[in-house]
């Protein structure tokens, strides 16, 4: 019995880390409008993204239809350029996967600014 209950705690820790990436790379695919695996200043420019602030005071940026309950504000375009130029790391004009996935936690962005 012991032995199950430890491979069900084991088997449930493994899968919180995919829901994570799951909701991480949702987001990603909302944004990348193209569909070219990259998500351009203007894709960005133009979702429709809020920011909510967590019962924990954090703040974590949203797509609107990823909602929840929460206070939560549209972004300003001036917003949108700030977590852009802090998304796009290499400054190649585009946010790779790799560079969305070192700037996310918990599967959403947390803004810095």
């Amino acid at each position: 019995m012991k032995q199950l209950v430890r491979s069900l705690v084991v088997v449930v820790a493994l899968m919180i880390p995919l829901t994570v990436f799951a909701a991480e790379d949702q987001f990603f695919t909302k944004l990348d409008a193209d569909k070219n695996n990259s998500v351009s200043k203007d894709e960005l420019l133009k979702a429709d993204l809020h920011l909510v602030t967590t019962p924990k005071g954090q703040n974590q940026v949203v797509h609107r239809d990823m909602l929840k309950a929460g206070t939560a504000a549209a972004m300003t375009e001036e917003q949108k350029k700030r977590l852009f130029d802090q998304l796009d790391t290499d400054k190649s004009g585009h946010v790779s996967k790799k560079e969305w996935s070192r700037a996310s936690r918990d599967g959403l962005i947390l803004l810095k600014f």
